[in-house]
């Protein structure tokens, strides 16, 4: 079980992720808006953080920095309605593990939040099977 953040401006988004993810084993905290998520982010810990790009006045770009900052191990997935290929490279490089557009397929979005879990337990596994 994975504790994961919700972070959309659409509270029918944050409705319908929340019981998908509900129904995989998850723990899901959902807000509404960016100010939330940066506390929450400086505050707790989180295996996943799915947000929205576009939101004011706290956008997903500013979140994708601060949860680089304060938690690198988390993964996280940007969403938005305005996809460009070149806005998925800048997000990858500034460590997003994937960038999808919406309106997107829940079964997709649940197949690469599996893939960046999947991916952070390796990871983590491989830096405490590297100590000792």
């Amino acid at each position: 079980m994975a504790r994961v953040l919700l972070v959309d401006d659409e509270p029918t988004i944050l409705i319908i992720l929340s019981a998908f993810f509900r129904a995989e084993g998850h723990e899901v905290i959902t807000v509404g808006d960016g100010h939330q998520a940066e506390y929450l982010i400086k505050c707790e810990s989180f295996d996943l953080i799915i947000s929205d790009i576009r939101m004011e006045p706290v956008n997903g770009m500013q979140l994708l920095a601060l949860a680089r900052e304060h938690c690198p191990e988390t993964a996280v997935i940007m969403v938005t309605a305005y996809y460009s290929a070149e806005a998925a490279k800048e997000m990858k490089a500034k460590g997003a593990f994937a960038y999808l557009k919406k309106p997107f397929d829940n079964a997709e979005l649940l197949r690469v939040a599996r893939e960046a879990l999947a991916a952070k337990d390796a990871q983590g596994k491989g830096e405490t099977s590297g100590e000792g």
